[in-house]
C-alpha cells in the first residue's frame, strides 16, 4: 500500500510537472484556448437547432437550405440607378423571358453579403455560411482525433517492435516506413479519394487511412530513433537482468516513455490530416457535403458567379479561416506537448530569451 501511494503521489507530481511546463509555452495554452472553441462551437450548434433555429430547417440547414434576399428591379430600356433598374436583355437572361418595360423584376441575391439574420452571408445557393461553418467542426474533428489516434497507435508500436527485437524484424519495419515516406499522406489521400473509393471516402475513414500512412512513415522513424535511445538507459539493463521478456519491456517499459513524443506525433497528424481533407474536398474527393474545403470550391469556382457576381469572398474566407485556425491551434498545442516530451528543447528556448533579455539590458 505504501509503495502504491507513492508511486501515485509521483505521478500527481509528473502531471503538474508537465501541465506547468505545457502553460509555460504561451502559443500552445494560445492553441488549446481556440481548440476548445472549436469544440465549443460542436455545441453552440446543437443549442441553436434546439432554440433560435427550431423549426427553421429550410433555412439554415447546412445542405439544403435557402434564404437568398431578393432584389426588386424595374425592367427599363436604359439604366439610370443601378440599384433598382436592369435592362431588358439582361432580365431575360436571367430567366425573366417575357420581361418587359415597367415590369418589376425580382433578383435573388447569391451570395449575399453578412447581415443581421446571416452574420457570415450566405453561398452560391443561398445556404447560411454560418450553419456551414459550425457543420464544418464535425468532419474536422472526426478526421483530425481518428488520424492522431491511429498515427500514434501505430507509430509507437512499429517504434516499440522494432528497438526491442530489432534483427529481421527491425529491418523489415524500417523498410516498410522508408517506403511510406515515399507518398506523402496527404497526396496519398488524394489518390485515394480520386481513385480506390471514388468520391465517397467518408471522414472517418478518411483519417484512419492518414493515420495509417503517417504512422508507418514519418511517426515510426522518430519514435523508432526515440526509442533506441531510451533501450540504452540503466532501467532497461535492469529490467533485463530481472527477467523481463522482449514484449514486457517493449509494452511495460518503453510504451511509457514513448507517450510524450506520440503525443507530438498526434496533433501534427490532425494538422496535415484536415489540410489535406479540405483538399480532398475542395476537389469532391469527399463523402460529407458541408465541409469548409467544400465552402472554398463554392467561393472560388464559377458556382459563385452565376448571378453576376465575382467571388463569393465571405465564404472562401470562412472556410480558408476556418481550416487555417483550426490546423495552426492543433499545431501550437503540438509545441507545448514537444516540450513535455522534450525537455531540453524547452530549457534552449529559455536559455536564448535569457540571453536575449540580458541584451537588451546590456544595450539599454
Amino acid at each position: 500500500m505504501i509503495a502504491r501511494s507513492a508511486r501515485s503521489q509521483m505521478r500527481r507530481r509528473q502531471w503538474a510537472s508537465d501541465a506547468a511546463t505545457f502553460m509555460s509555452n504561451r502559443l500552445a495554452v494560445i492553441g488549446l484556448i481556440v481548440v476548445v472553441l472549436f469544440a465549443g462551437s460542436l455545441v453552440v450548434r446543437q443549442a441553436l437547432w434546439a432554440t433560435v433555429w427550431e423549426g427553421q430547417a429550410r433555412i439554415y440547414d447546412p445542405a439544403t437550405g435557402y434564404d437568398a434576399p431578393i432584389l426588386s428591379l424595374v425592367v427599363v430600356e436604359e439604366v439610370t440607378d443601378p440599384d433598382t433598374e436592369i435592362l431588358r436583355g439582361h432580365a431575360r437572361l436571367d430567366g425573366f423571358l417575357d420581361a418587359e418595360v415597367g415590369d418589376v423584376f425580382e433578383k435573388p441575391i447569391q451570395p449575399a453579403p453578412p447581415s443581421s439574420k446571416h452574420w457570415f452571408g450566405t453561398d452560391p445557393f443561398g445556404r447560411d455560411v454560418f450553419s456551414m461553418v459550425l457543420a464544418g467542426a464535425t468532419p474536422a474533428f472526426v478526421v483530425g482525433i481518428t488520424a492522431a489516434v491511429t498515427t500514434a497507435v501505430l507509430g509507437s508500436l512499429i517504434a516499440a517492435v522494432s528497438a526491442v527485437f530489432r534483427g529481421w524484424v527491425d529491418a523489415v519495419l524500417s523498410k516498410l516506413s522508408d517506403t511510406a515516406l515515399l507518398l506523402p499522406a496527404p497526396l496519398a489521400m488524394i489518390i485515394v479519394g480520386a481513385g480506390a473509393f471514388g468520391g465517397d471516402i467518408t471522414p472517418f475513414w478518411f483519417g484512419f487511412l492518414y493515420g495509417v500512412i503517417a504512422g508507418l512513415g514519418t511517426a515510426a522513424i522518430v519514435l523508432r530513433s526515440h526509442a533506441l535511445s531510451i533501450m540504452g538507459r540503466p532501467f532497461i539493463d535492469a529490467a533485463r537482468v530481472a527477467g523481463a521478456s522482449r514484449t514486457r519491456l517493449a509494452f511495460r517499459h518503453l510504451l511509457p516513455h514513448l507517450l510524450p513524443l506520440a503525443g507530438v506525433s498526434m496533433f501534427t497528424a490532425v494538422v496535415g490530416a484536415v489540410v489535406a481533407h479540405g483538399f480532398a474536398a475542395w476537389l469532391s474527393f469527399a463523402d460529407d457535403l458541408v465541409n469548409w474545403g467544400a465552402m472554398m470550391f463554392m467561393g472560388l469556382t464559377p458556382i459563385a458567379r452565376f448571378s453576376g457576381g465575382d467571388i463569393a469572398w465571405n465564404v472562401l474566407l470562412a472556410g480558408a479561416l476556418a481550416i487555417s485556425l483550426f490546423s495552426a491551434s492543433f499545431y501550437l498545442v503540438s509545441l507545448g506537448v514537444r516540450d513535455i516530451a522534450l525537455p531540453h528543447s524547452q530549457s534552449r528556448a529559455l536559455r536564448r530569451h535569457r540571453h536575449h533579455g540580458l541584451d537588451l539590458r546590456a544595450r539599454s
